[in-house]
């Protein structure tokens, strides 16, 4: 049996991995730099570590996680949040499976015109230039423009007509123009050791936490997205969990947005399977036919919506009967999360993110 470490323990998704590797019969040990993150209330983890915060103190983050699993026989280390970059930094000196790419690559996936270089040949990618090369102002309402470091969605500007005096001169050289696709959204969720493809799944996340985070994931089949994935990752021989943000055209190409080499909520898709999918099938795993939901978050965003019956069948992806602590105590990490977003004066998602956050300028 194996002993797993998962970070970024405030992550649902890292419970669900718990989930699966523990009823395989290997130790799960959680870790963050939280101190109540939801899946730390889980019967599935055996031991909980409060690290450093990767983004304001690496060195201290890499050898604590190093003691940890110098001490409790780690054999995979696998990260499901912006630490993963922090990890991948660091990945050489760990004495266990490091599930990521190295940092050069790692970097190169995150930064959204990075992305759009290294794709290119292989995924259709749309044009995506920095502001300070953008020239077009007149068609600007046709792009959209978002930091070449971001996520959730949250600094994301279109349908606006600019000027080229909107940007100041640091955020000219930092933002990117990006032609906008029309079209249905959809999200990739994959798991690959070296190039394999061991996992996928496509999901369109229905209901959303504002622009960010889905919260209900409905499964889609597009096999042209898979087979240029497919093609990708085999060709930057990837490591760990790759993930996409795609828009399907009128005419059904799957234009590539941009990259998450971490983990996502896709992998509740993949459920039960993901420990099967990191550690022992030599065959891909597809995604079940199943919808899913954060349930909690529905009922405070779109509490009408828990009348339907699409919304009642759907998966909830953290109550489970027989680790039921989850979700009855997820309200005090949200207010962990909260206490942060009031103290630093940052929205709730970005309280979410702040401390291991990977922006560049670390790199």
């Amino acid at each position: 049996m194996e002993t797993i470490l998962i970070t970024g323990a405030r992550a649902p998704i890292a419970m669900e991995l718990a989930r699966s590797f523990h009823s395989q019969g290997h130790t799960v040990i959680m870790a963050d730099s939280l101190t109540l993150p939801v899946s730390r209330w889980s019967n599935t983890v055996s031991n909980y570590f409060k690290l450093p915060s990767p983004r304001f103190a690496p060195q201290e983050f890499a050898d604590t996680l190093q003691q940890v699993i110098t001490t409790h026989q780690v054999t995979h280390l696998i990260p499901t949040c912006e630490e993963a970059f922090y990890i991948s930094s660091f990945k050489d000196g760990f004495p266990c499976k490091v599930w990521t790419s190295g940092i050069e690559l790692m970097n190169q996936l995150h930064n959204k015109l990075l992305f759009t270089q290294v794709a290119k040949e292989y995924l259709p990618i749309p044009e995506t230039e920095l502001v300070d090369k953008f020239t077009t102002w007149t068609e600007s309402e046709n792009y959209v423009f978002k930091p070449v470091y971001s996520r959730f969605a949250g600094q994301i500007i279109s349908n606006k007509t600019l000027v080229n005096t909107y940007f100041t001169n640091s955020e000219q050289k930092n933002w990117i123009a990006q032609k906008r696709i029309q079209g249905k959204e959809i999200c990739i969720y994959s798991i690959w050791d070296e190039g394999k493809l061991k996992a996928y799944v496509a999901y369109h996340p229905l209901y959303r936490v504002g622009k960010g985070a889905g919260i209900f994931f409905e499964p889609v089949n597009h096999p042209d997205a898979h087979e240029k994935v497919k093609l990708f990752g085999e060709a930057i021989s990837y490591t760990g969990q790759l993930c996409f943000d795609i828009i399907i055209d009128q005419n059904d190409i799957p234009w590539f947005i941009e990259c998450n080499p971490r983990g996502t909520s896709g992998a509740h898709l993949v459920h039960t399977d993901l420990a099967n999918a990191f550690l022992y099938s030599d065959t891909e795993i597809q995604q079940n036919t199943a919808e899913y939901a954060v349930k909690g978050a529905m009922a405070f965003l779109y509490p009408q919506k828990l009348l339907t019956k699409r919304v009642r069948q759907a998966k909830d992806v953290i109550f489970r009967k027989k680790d039921f602590l989850p979700f009855l105590l997820q309200f005090v990490s949200i207010l962990e999360v909260t206490y942060i977003m009031l103290i630093k004066r940052m929205t709730w998602l970005q309280a979410t993110t702040r401390d291991i956050e990977w922006n560049g300028n670390e790199h």
